[in-house]
């Protein structure tokens, strides 16, 4: 329940109410992409949100895909998040 209250909070964060439910359904597909990874959920999300954060407003990759393209980002987002 706090995973998903932060997810939230950080995804109203981001102007325009498009663009919160845009980033809320790439977080929560993040979040469901990560979910085997051995790390806990609240750094999944502060990665997720991170990597969404990353990408721009036309962006259409994958957050999977998104780590392909732009390894730097991903390393940037796991190393604020802790998800070393």
């Amino acid at each position: 329940m706090r995973l998903l209250a932060l997810v939230t909070f950080l995804a109203l964060a981001a102007p325009g109410q498009a663009q919160v439910q845009d980033a809320a359904a790439w977080i929560r597909q993040c979040l469901s992409d990560t979910e085997g990874r051995p790390v806990t959920p609240q750094l999944r999300a502060m990665y997720c949100t991170c990597m969404v954060g990353q990408a721009n407003d036309t962006e259409t990759a994958s957050v999977a895909a998104m780590e392909r393209i732009n390894p730097d980002a991903a390393r940037q987002c796991r190393a604020l998040s802790g998800w070393v």
